[in-house]
C-alpha cells in the first residue's frame, strides 16, 4: 500500500509555529485517495504521530482512519445489515444471517444503551468490566428482577463478534476480548430443576377439568363475593407439554411443528433442520398420549400447525398457578425428558440423537441431573447393600437363593 507522509512547520495563519503532519493514501475499499492531517507542538512528537499513523494505516489497508470516526452504534448498525441480519434458509440449511434474530436485536439494544455514543477505538477491556457491572446492577428493567450471569454473558457475546468484525477490518487496533476473561461460563449457575410426577400430575390436570374462581363485583350498589365453577380445556397447552415431556422438544421446535411433521401409525415427529438449533434433522418418539392429545386439537381447527402462536407465557403461567408449582421454567420439562430417558436406561449416545445434541457433552450435563426421587432411591439401594454386608445370615440367604434359581 503507497502512503505519502511529510511534517512540516506552519509558518502563517492561526496555526503559525505548529507542526504539521500531512499524509496522503489509496483507500482500497473506497476506490479513492484520501488524505489527512494532524497538528503537533514539537517536531519529536509529530515524528512520532506521523509513523504512528503510516504504521495503522499500513496494517489495516487504510480503514484505521475509518475506525476513528465510528461510534459503537454505527458498528451495531452494520453488524444489522451484514452478518445478524435474519437467517437466509435455501435447501434446509442456513446460509446467512442468524436464527435468533429477535434475541440478537434486543441484545444489541441493551449493549447501545451503554456504548452507543462511544467510539469504537475508545472501548476498551476495562470498559467491558464496567458494562457487565452496570448491566447487573440495572437488572430486567421491566420485569424489575435481578440478572443471571448467563443473560449478561451472551450479551458480550454478541459484542465480541461485533469487536472482532471490526478489528479484523482494520477499524480498531486491538481484539479488546483477547485475555480479557470477560466472558465466564464457568461462574453459571446450571439449571437442575425437574418436573416430579406429583407435579406432572397436578400441571395436566390444570390443563383440563373444572376449578372454582373467587372474584368480586358489584350488585345493585354492593361488593359482593362470588364464587363461580370454571372449565379449563386447553388441549394445545397440555399437547406442548406432553411433547417437550415426553419427547425432549425445545420450544422452538414445538411452536414451529406442522401436522405434516407427524405420523401418528408409527408413533414419530420429524423434527426438520430449519427448525432446530443444530440445524440437522431428526427423528423423535411420539407418545401414545401425546397422539391422544393432538388428536384433541384437530378436534378444535385444523390448521397447517398445531400451534400457530408465537408465545403461550400467559397460560403456562396459569396453568403452574392452578398446579401450585414453583421455580419451574418450560425448559425443564425437556430436561426431565432426558433424565427420564436415562432411568429408563436408554443409551447416552441415542439420547443424545433424540434430543438434538450435537456434542454428546450436553446430553452428559443433562443425565446427571437429579432429583429428590431419584437420589431417595440410590440412599434406598445403598442401605440395602450395606444391611446384606452387615449380616451374614441374610447375605447367605440370598446366596442360597441365587444358587437354587441357578440350578432350576
Amino acid at each position: 500500500m503507497k502512503i505519502k507522509s511529510k511534517v512540516i512547520k506552519r509558518k502563517t495563519g492561526k496555526s503559525k509555529g505548529k507542526w504539521v503532519i500531512k499524509i496522503e493514501y489509496f483507500d482500497p475499499t473506497a476506490g479513492r485517495t484520501r488524505s489527512m492531517e494532524r497538528h503537533a507542538d514539537k517536531r519529536g512528537e509529530a515524528i512520532d504521530e506521523r509513523n504512528r499513523l503510516v504504521e495503522d494505516l499500513a496494517s489495516s489497508q487504510g480503514q484505521s482512519q475509518t475506525g476513528e470516526r465510528k461510534t459503537f452504534a454505527d458498528l451495531t448498525s452494520t453488524a444489522l445489515s451484514t452478518f445478524y441480519k435474519p437467517a437466509i434458509i435455501s435447501d434446509g440449511r442456513k446460509i446467512d444471517g442468524v436464527r435468533a434474530y429477535d434475541t440478537v436485536e434486543r441484545q444489541i439494544r441493551v449493549l447501545n444503551e451503554f456504548f452507543g455514543k462511544r467510539l469504537i477505538r475508545q472501548i476498551t477491556s476495562e470498559s467491558l468490566i464496567d458494562y457487565k457491572v452496570w448491566r447487573l446492577k440495572r437488572g430486567e428493567a421491566k420485569l424489575g428482577r435481578p440478572l443471571r450471569l448467563s443473560t449478561v454473558n451472551r450479551e458480550l457475546s454478541t459484542m465480541r463478534r461485533m469487536m472482532r468484525f471490526a478489528y479484523g477490518k482494520g477499524w480498531i487496533q486491538k481484539d479488546i476480548f483477547f485475555n480479557a476473561r470477560i466472558i465466564d461460563k464457568s461462574a453459571e449457575l446450571e439449571r437442575s430443576r425437574l418436573l416430579t410426577v406429583d407435579e406432572e400430575a397436578r400441571l395436566l390436570a390444570a390443563c383440563q377439568g373444572e376449578r372454582e374462581i373467587t372474584y368480586s363485583r358489584v350488585w345493585k350498589g354492593k361488593k359482593r363475593t362470588v364464587t363461580a365453577k370454571h372449565k379449563a380445556d386447553n388441549p394445545r397447552l397440555k399437547g406442548m407439554i406432553l411433547l417437550a415431556l415426553d419427547s425432549g422438544l425445545r420450544r422452538g421446535e414445538i411452536l414451529k411443528l406442522r401436522w405434516e411433521d407427524f405420523d401418528f401409525d408409527r408413533g414419530n415427529i420429524r423434527i426438520l433442520g430449519t427448525h432446530t438449533k443444530t440445524e440437522r434433522e431428526r427423528l423423535v418418539p411420539l407418545s401414545a398420549r401425546t397422539i391422544n392429545e393432538l388428536r384433541r386439537v384437530t378436534e378444535l381447527k385444523r390448521d397447517e400447525s398445531p400451534f400457530n402462536f408465537k408465545s403461550f407465557r400467559r397460560s403456562w403461567a396459569t396453568a403452574k398457578r392452578l398446579a401450585k408449582i414453583e421455580g419451574l421454567q418450560f425448559r425443564d420439562l425437556r430436561r426431565s425428558a432426558i433424565t427420564r430417558w436415562q432411568m429408563q436406561e436408554v443409551p447416552l449416545t441415542l439420547a443424545g440423537k433424540l434430543a438434538g445434541h450435537s456434542q454428546l457433552q450436553t446430553t452428559m450435563k443433562h443425565y446427571t441431573s437429579t432429583d429428590v426421587e431419584m437420589v431417595q432411591g440410590v440412599s434406598e439401594r445403598m442401605n440395602q447393600s450395606q444391611e446384606k454386608a452387615e449380616n451374614p445370615l441374610v447375605s447367605s440367604m440370598v446366596n442360597l437363593d441365587l444358587n437354587r434359581e441357578a440350578i432350576n
